[in-house]
């Protein structure tokens, strides 16, 4: 999440970690059913004094649907020329994580579902942290958020870091990894009431893939310098701007060709929440997120 490096080291054992902030997750599903079935015996006196039991009766509870909500854009949908989500607030990165822009979008966004949760506890408490240089960014957050030398994470992480904080508080709302969606049809999510957390670039330079470098695990780590994290949260085509809540800005416009060509190099990440915290139900477990090889926050602290 800062400028580029003065140098290009890929002696990057995370010894001068740079900044901050992709990829492809499926879709959480939570069609999972839950029903409850309760007998109850009942007894009752004959005529002569003997308990005798009467055939048990069966109550069957109504069956109650996971909450799931259908992000998936509708055949043929137009968005209205402008929405912008009302009393949308920018959750500012500084002093705290200065590099961690994208659990500080994260935070924002929750905050807006009413989710009391503030970022730096979002950080350490949930979102899976590499300080050697391990794995890439679609493992954990590489570097310390901290610091002014973080590098930051991909959608994966992301990803995760919202399901584990769900699974604490025991709330059935979820995250859902839109990564690949052009950005014009993530006005849909905007417009049914779901900020969208999406990667970007510092101050909207155009930026390319510049370093790259084999981390602990063998696989390789590509990195965009001005790399940066946002939620959008409107937009209005008729200006051609679209609203951000930009963790080091605050609440801002960017215009909309510049930042989808950014959108575009960044690997058209984006992130959305389905439910808020008022939804009812409870924490649905998803086999897909936990056995993948995203790291785990919770286990780290174990």
């Amino acid at each position: 999440m800062l400028k580029s490096p003065p140098f290009i080291a890929v002696v990057l054992m995370i010894t001068s970690l740079l900044s901050s902030c992709g990829t492809i997750v499926e879709e959480v599903n939570h069609a999972e059913e839950v029903s409850q079935t309760t007998i109850a015996a009942v007894t009752t006196e004959s005529a002569t004094g003997i308990q005798e039991s009467t055939v048990p009766s069966t109550t069957v509870s109504p069956t109650t649907e996971p909450f799931s909500v259908d992000v998936s854009l509708p055949e043929n949908y137009e968005p209205p020329s402008s929405y912008v989500l009302e009393e949308f607030e920018t959750v500012m990165q500084n002093p705290e994580l200065p590099t961690g822009c994208e659990v500080t979008a994260l935070a924002e966004v929750l905050n807006y579902l009413g989710f009391d949760i503030d970022k730096v506890e979002l950080c350490d408490g949930f979102m899976p942290i590499d300080y050697e240089g391990a794995v890439n960014m679609y493992y954990a957050y590489v570097g310390d958020p901290k610091s002014n030398n973080g590098f930051g994470c991909y959608a994966p992480v992301i990803l995760k870091t919202a399901y584990e904080y769900f699974e604490s508080i025991d709330s059935p709302a979820y995250a859902v990894d839109l990564t690949g969606a052009e950005l014009r049809d993530l006005f849909y999510q905007i417009c049914n009431g779901r900020p969208v957390i999406v990667w970007s670039t510092i101050s909207q330079v155009e930026s390319t893939p510049n370093y790259k470098w084999t981390a602990g695990n063998g696989e390789d780590m590509i990195f965009n310098d001005y790399q940066h994290c946002l939620a959008i949260y409107g937009y209005d085509l008729d200006q051609g701007i679209i609203y951000a809540a930009d963790p080091l800005v605050g609440n801002t416009t960017y215009e909309i060709s510049r930042f989808e060509r950014i959108y575009d190099t960044m690997y058209r990440q984006a992130i959305v929440i389905c439910g808020d915290a008022e939804t009812e139900g409870s924490f649905v477990r998803n086999p897909d997120i936990e056995e993948n090889d995203v790291w785990s926050r919770k286990k780290q602290l174990e």
